[in-house]
């Protein structure tokens, strides 16, 4: 009781800013509200009010949540029965949501509290007052709706435009240098270590082992495996804008490119989803990764798993990772398809060398040597040949790599005929009873290689020849004898017709060098050859 016989009220101030922009400035908004605050309870002193001086300050909170700092300080003290009124400058300065509000009127009441805003004339004490206060804050809860919408439909805008809208800087970028351009740039000292986590995830395969590697590399840097996953996930890195599910082209440079990208989405999808028991293969294994894809365009996924005790490696449609079953899906064998695109691969080859198509300003003894190297290839080292490879039901299209040919065989880049990177080859698959699995079960016959190189030896002993060189000479150092080489030299001489039917594969492997070389053989030309000088008649078609 206060000396006027009435009953003290117990009045507190609660202030709130929704930014933090001016807040350092000596006289700020909160400042304002309070004092506007404490007048009023000044001027209700005959009503008994007594201010509390305990400051209950929330800057840079929004009003859309009750998860404010004084605002839980000044609740817990409405609970303890502390205080009696509080006193705001406007309403929404206490909340602007209803359902907020409903919740708030109804803990007061509990606590036998109530409040009032000194800028509108009202107050929760009466039942008028209350109707007052929702109407009110109904047009708040509007307001703060149609702001909101104002601002995420101006997010979507600006990203779709490839702007940055603001948030957590991405690591290997940096805010713009120029204000006025709302983008980012990449981070000179931070860039490289993003291609370098990347190039990591690539080699190891599992988000485990790629920490060990950043923590090993970055002792002073924490990186959580959610970070890192997200690192990995993040389009940011490749030039884009992500907004909720929608990517756009952004405004800042890529720093990760954009094959490699889907290379490490593809192998964090299946690790993701694939069967216990299966495990994806990495590595010099799967030396077709990133180049095979089905009709439909998916690209092929390589895997292993272990059946009775011995580990089989596959390649299979990256859909069935998610779908698991899918009829049209692709599952094949790896060595099986590794074999036959090796072979294939060396045929092109080998066929389109000797014919002079692929590179047709070579010189013979270039040929024989670019089909000595072929010959020696491995099948890592041949299949790194392939650049990409579309699958289908009846035809392998194949696309040669023109820089990995240029490196291996030494063919002068002007010389490539880029109309020959491309075939065709003729399959057949056999589709098992499950409809998703395949096999391989043919594919077409290869050449003699021996004769190939028979061949080829053989125009380069003319060339020889005709350069002035002796025979003597090339017995020398080929290590022949005279009548071999006067035999072997007649395959120089063959009919081009046979010479395409013997690169293509067409003849069989019963056409034997021996048969070819025979003197009474009728489809060689018999050039007689009395001396080192003699002239070599040419082969027309």
């Amino acid at each position: 009781m206060n000396g006027l016989g009435r009953p003290s009220v117990r009045a507190v101030v609660y202030t709130r800013k929704s930014s933090e922009e001016g807040l350092d400035q000596e006289f700020n908004s909160l400042d304002a509200q309070y004092e506007a605050c404490t007048a009023y309870i000044a001027s209700q002193r005959h009503e008994g009010w007594k201010l509390v001086k305990q400051r209950f300050d929330d800057g840079g909170v929004s009003g859309g949540t009750m998860d404010r700092p004084a605002l839980k300080a000044l609740l817990a003290e409405v609970d303890k029965g502390l205080v009696d009124m509080i006193v705001v400058y406007k309403i929404d300065r206490l909340t602007r949501s209803l359902s907020d509000f409903a919740r708030l009127i109804e803990r007061l009441e509990q606590a036998g509290c109530s409040f009032v805003s000194v800028t509108q004339s009202f107050n929760t004490s009466s039942s008028m007052g209350r109707l007052t206060l929702n109407v009110l804050l109904s047009f708040a809860q509007f307001e703060r709706e149609v702001t909101a919408e104002r601002i995420r439909d101006k997010i979507a805008a600006s990203k779709k435009k490839g702007m940055w809208m603001g948030g957590t800087v991405p690591w290997g970028y940096q805010v713009h240098s120029d204000p006025k351009v709302q983008s980012l740039e990449t981070h000179p000292q931070n860039a490289p270590d993003i291609q370098r986590v990347f190039d990591l995830y690539e080699r190891v395969g599992c988000l485990s082992k790629l920490k060990r590697e950043v923590d090993q590399l970055w002792p002073n840097r924490s990186y959580s495996r959610g970070r890192l996953h997200n690192i990995l996930r993040n389009p940011i890195y490749i030039g884009k804008v992500r907004h909720k599910s929608d990517v756009y082209e952004g405004l800042h440079e890529a720093i990760i490119a954009q094959d490699q990208f889907d290379r490490v989405q593809q192998q964090m999808q299946l690790k993701s989803v694939i069967k216990r028991g299966t495990h994806h293969s990495r590595g010099p294994s799967a030396f077709l990764v990133g180049k095979v894809f089905d009709e439909t365009g998916d690209r092929l996924t390589p895997s292993k798993t272990r059946k009775n005790g011995r580990s089989i490696r596959y390649y299979y449609s990256n859909r069935l990772t998610i779908t698991g079953a899918d009829p049209t899906g692709w599952r094949l064998r790896a060595d099986m398809l590794e074999e036959a695109l090796q072979d294939m691969v060396k045929q092109r080859l080998g066929g389109t060398l000797q014919r002079m198509q692929i590179a047709p300003l070579m010189k013979p003894h270039e040929v024989a040597t670019a089909l000595q190297v072929i010959d020696t290839l491995d099948i890592m080292q041949t299949l790194g040949l392939i650049a990409h490879v579309d699958l289908s039901e009846a035809v392998l299209i194949i696309k040669l790599n023109h820089e990995a040919l240029i490196n291996h065989l030494g063919i002068n880049p002007d010389d490539l005929d880029h109309d020959y990177l491309s075939f065709e080859k003729p399959v057949t698959f056999q589709r098992r009873s499950n409809g998703t699995k395949m096999v391989w079960a043919t594919y077409k016959s290869e050449p003699n290689h021996a004769l190939i190189r028979a061949i080829v030896r053989s125009h380069t002993w003319v060339e020889k020849l005709k350069a002035g060189k002796s025979v003597s000479d090339i017995t020398a150092s080929e290590g022949i004898s005279e009548g071999r080489l006067w035999k072997r030299i007649r395959l120089a001489f063959l009919s081009p017709k046979l010479v395409t039917a013997i690169l293509d594969g067409t003849t069989g492997q019963e056409l034997t060098i021996k048969k070819l070389s025979a003197k009474d053989t009728p489809s060689i030309g018999r050039p007689s050859m009395q001396s080192s000088s003699v002239k070599f008649p040419v082969n027309q078609d």
